[in-house]
């Protein structure tokens, strides 16, 4: 009887380790300031899901406030990207905004069904704001960003 008892505890400790350990791998992950060269201005951004599922799609919800720079309808798009640990591009959605706002005005944009990729034990999800370059060759400058760096 002894034996059983024993055998049961033992039993029960393992299966709460081993869900600790799989609830510590779906940690929430949280955003912050890009390390640019170029200043920009931090943004705020909410996700519908956190962490994401793969495979699924997700929505995300993005606000601040750009110290510099005008928000113009139809040229300044809302950039979301899934990088993996080797620097590729997963998922690379845009849209445009809808509204022009005034540099020092509050904004907010919704982006829905932005896809989210099978995503390798660590990734990062960039959110940014800005206007595309009319140049290929050069980067669309950004006015707003916000990196979430998912080490699993």
């Amino acid at each position: 009887m002894k034996n059983f008892i024993f055998a049961s505890i033992l039993f029960a400790i393992l299966l709460t380790v081993n869900a600790a350990r799989f609830q510590l791998n779906k940690k929430a992950i949280t955003f912050g300031p890009c390390d640019s060269k170029v200043p920009v201005d931090l943004l705020d951004v909410k996700i519908g899901t956190n962490p994401p599922e793969p495979g699924k799609s997700e929505s995300f919800d993005v606000s601040g406030k750009l110290t510099k720079n005008d928000i113009t309808k139809g040229k300044t798009i809302l950039l979301i990207e899934y990088i993996n640990e080797y620097g590729n591009i997963l998922v690379h959605y845009s849209q445009n905004f809808t509204d022009s706002i005034k540099a020092g005005t509050p904004f907010n944009i919704s982006a829905f069904d932005v896809p989210t990729p099978e995503l390798l034990d660590s990734y990062v999800l960039g959110v940014a704001v800005g206007d595309p370059s009319d140049n290929p060759n050069k980067p669309a400058p950004f006015f707003g960003c916000a990196l979430a760096l998912f080490f699993g």
